[in-house]
């Protein structure tokens, strides 16, 4: 009998299933930054390249509702090894990846560069981040993770809740968790 293999966006996808997050359809894209952009202020990546990125990796944007109502999203570009690179030497546009940075459904994925999480409810917020830490855990675990906090409570999330730590010799604030880091971080 042949084995299945699961795509690395549809492993995502499963991690994420298990909180009821959900991958945002093409619709949603709007309504999800547009609520990001409320809670965590300008400054965030363009609902277009949002859209741009979610679509070509098929995993760069998750959902939360309750009672039928968006709140809560979870946000990351999947990078390719050229991307990787670029985030090390700080050439990477995560306002604006640039699709050589981004890995395809075809590609393996090099790094996981996280936009944010934002949530309207503290059970949204909750179900997001430990979803998350399940895919630290399971389906990126083996990938580097990368991020640049834009808000206090984001920068605490991430170094207190997460385990992130400073990249050595960053000058953009970028903070980073190794493979397998987060396990360790989130027990």
């Amino acid at each position: 009998m042949p084995t299945l293999t699961l795509s690395l966006a549809e492993r995502i996808a499963g991690d994420l299933a298990a909180f009821d997050v959900r991958a945002a359809a093409t619709h949603e894209v709007h309504a999800a930054h547009n609520l990001a952009r409320t809670l965590i202020g300008d400054g965030i990546v363009a609902a277009d390249d949002l859209a741009r990125v979610h679509a070509r990796t098929g995993a760069g944007l998750f959902v939360a509702s309750e009672g039928g109502a968006l709140t809560g999203v979870l946000a990351f570009v999947l990078l390719n090894a050229v991307g990787h690179a670029a985030v090390l030497t700080e050439d990477f546009n995560a306002l604006s990846p640039d699709d050589r940075h981004v890995a395809s459904p075809e590609q393996p994925a090099s790094a996981f560069y996280g936009w944010g999480v934002a949530a309207t409810t503290r059970a949204s917020a909750q179900r997001l981040i430990e979803g998350s830490r399940a895919m630290g855990h399971g389906s990126v675990g083996h990938l580097p993770y990368y991020a640049r906090p834009t808000t206090e409570r984001g920068e605490r999330l991430m170094r207190e809740r997460l385990g992130f730590i400073d990249v050595p010799g960053s000058t953009s604030g970028l903070v980073w968790a190794p493979p397998g880091g987060r396990a360790a971080a989130a027990a």
